[in-house]
């Protein structure tokens, strides 16, 4: 009876020690290649509009096999990655170097960088980077501030007359002189789009309330931004915009007049 079991877990390691055998020669038979990075993400922290700013990853093979890089691409043109070699070894380490370009840009922004490779666990690796871009518009000096707010005649034209107003009464007192009646345009842009796709009407309220990125010409008309209008204010004229623009406006054109 002893002599059997013996014999029966005699047997039973044999097979395991078979299996472990095969697992690990069937490993090296096809080594796997992984890629691995010092940080997923990147925190800029506040940044100033209109410079560029550099991070760079560490990419590194954890794997057994030979990890190929077949490339990096990023979500905008803004942001570039740049790789220097396109093969790793076991073991072996490269660093992807990315440019960010903050001109034109404004607020919390998060960009994103893929990197391809022949890792199967993931071959399209996400990076991310984040920051946020100053407003040029906030927390300027008295003499800093847009001349309509500070100077008596600019004010007088561009502030006083909308005081406590809203709506299309609000638009024609503060902002049809320099973008027209209606918001077809004037020495400034037509203001008519979209206004039911959450993004132009995000941006268009973003460049109303906090100012362009682009031109201090037009500053931010947010209390909080240093400027006359309460946010209630701002929603009407978006508001108004809004309706004209359902009655003038098809994508890219403006509907000729009745």
């Amino acid at each position: 009876m002893f002599n059997k079991l013996s014999l029966h877990i005699s047997v039973v390691v044999t097979v395991l020690l078979c299996l472990i055998s095969s697992l690990i020669s069937s490993a090296d038979e096809n080594p796997i290649p992984r890629l691995l990075v010092d940080t997923y993400r990147f925190e800029f922290g506040e940044v100033e509009e209109g410079i560029e700013l550099k991070h760079t990853f560490k990419l590194t093979n954890g794997g057994t096999g030979l990890l190929l890089l077949n490339g990096a691409h990023s979500s905008c043109g803004c942001t570039v990655p740049k790789l220097t070699v396109n093969k790793l070894k076991p073991g072996e380490s490269t660093d992807l170097l990315v440019v960010v370009d903050t001109a034109m840009k404004q607020g919390r922004l998060i960009k994103t960088v893929s990197v391809l490779s022949n890792d199967p666990s993931s071959p399209n690796l996400k990076l991310y980077l984040s920051m946020n871009v100053k407003n040029p518009h906030v927390g300027l000096s008295e003499e800093g501030r847009a001349k309509i707010f500070t100077s008596d005649k600019c004010n007088s034209c561009h502030v006083a007359k909308g005081n406590g107003l809203f709506g299309k009464d609000l638009y024609e007192a503060d902002c049809a002189m320099c973008h027209g009646k209606q918001g077809l345009g004037a020495i400034g842009p037509q203001l008519l789009g979209p206004y039911e796709n959450s993004a132009f009407k995000n941006g268009m309220e973003t460049i109303a309330s906090n100012g362009s990125p682009t031109h201090r010409s037009m500053p931010g008309f947010l209390v909080d931004a240093g400027g006359p209008l309460s946010k209630q204010q701002i929603d009407s004229i978006l508001k108004y915009l809004a309706d004209v623009s359902k009655q003038r406006y098809y994508p890219g054109k403006l509907m000729p007049k009745k």
